[in-house]
C-alpha cells in the first residue's frame, strides 16, 4: 500500500469513529449526540432547554419497543406531551406515516426535535403549551397520546391526571406513558387503576441500543 493510499485509510477510519461519536442509529432512528456539530451550532445560537429538555430520555425507547409489539394504525393522529427532541413523535412519523405533534412548555427544545425531524425524513408540527393548557376541544384532533419521563415532580401527577380525564371527554383513544419507575408516576399509576378499568402497568426492559428498565401506564381513557 502506497504511502498515499495508507494516509487517507487513516483519514477514513479516523471520520468514521467521529461520525460513531457524535451521532448513532437507533430503532431506525438517526440520533445526533450533544457533541455533534449541528446540536453544538444550535446551543451556540443560545438555544439552551430548562425544563429538562436537553437530550433523549430512555423511556423513549421503551415506548418504541412496546410499538414494535402493538404498532399504531397507520395515519393515526399522535400527541407526543413533553416532547422535548422528539424522538418518539419521529419514530411515529416515519414508521406509521403518523400526523405527529409535539407540545412543549419549553420553545427551546424546538430547535432540536427539528433537526431530528430533518435529518429522519419526517415533518412534525410543534406547539408551545403546558400539559393543563391543553382543552377537550384541542385533544378532539388526536388518537393517541404519548409521554415519555414526563412524571418527574409530584405536582405533575394530579396534573396529568386531569388530562388523562380530559382525552377520555374528547375521544382519545390511547395514552401511553413511560417512566423508570418514579414514585409521581407510581402516584398516577394507581390513580389511573382505581379510575379507568383499561388501565395497565407493565414492566418492560431493553439491552439495545441503550440499557433500560421502567415502566408502561397504557390507558384507552
Amino acid at each position: 500500500m502506497s504511502t498515499t493510499t495508507a494516509t487517507a485509510s487513516r483519514r477514513t477510519a479516523k471520520a468514521s469513529r467521529k461520525k460513531a461519536r457524535d451521532s448513532r442509529t437507533a430503532f431506525g432512528l438517526e440520533i445526533l449526540n450533544s457533541n455533534h456539530p449541528e446540536v453544538r451550532k444550535l446551543k451556540r445560537e443560545g438555544n439552551w432547554p430548562y425544563i429538562h429538555g436537553h437530550k433523549f430520555w430512555n423511556s423513549s425507547f421503551l415506548i418504541m419497543n412496546e410499538l414494535r409489539r402493538e404498532p399504531l394504525p397507520r395515519g393515526s393522529r399522535v400527541l407526543e406531551i413533553g416532547c422535548g427532541w422528539g424522538l418518539l413523535g419521529i419514530y411515529c412519523a416515519k414508521n406509521f406515516d403518523a400526523r405527529v405533534t409535539g407540545v412543549d412548555a419549553d420553545r427551546n427544545v424546538f430547535p432540536f426535535l427539528e433537526l431530528h425531524a430533518r435529518r429522519n425524513g419526517v415533518e412534525i408540527e410543534t406547539e408551545v403549551k403546558r400539559f393543563e393548557r391543553l382543552t377537550v376541544e384541542r385533544l378532539r384532533d388526536f388518537d393517541v397520546i404519548l409521554g415519555a419521563d414526563i412524571c418527574f415532580w409530584d405536582e405533575l401527577t394530579p396534573i396529568l391526571f386531569n388530562l388523562m380525564r380530559r382525552a377520555g371527554k374528547a375521544g382519545v383513544k390511547q395514552v401511553i406513558i413511560g417512566d423508570p419507575s418514579r414514585s409521581p408516576f407510581t402516584d398516577l399509576a394507581n390513580r389511573c387503576d382505581e379510575t379507568y378499568r383499561s388501565a395497565r402497568v407493565v414492566a418492560r426492559s431493553i439491552a439495545r441500543p441503550v440499557r433500560a428498565i421502567g415502566e408502561l401506564l397504557i390507558v384507552q381513557p
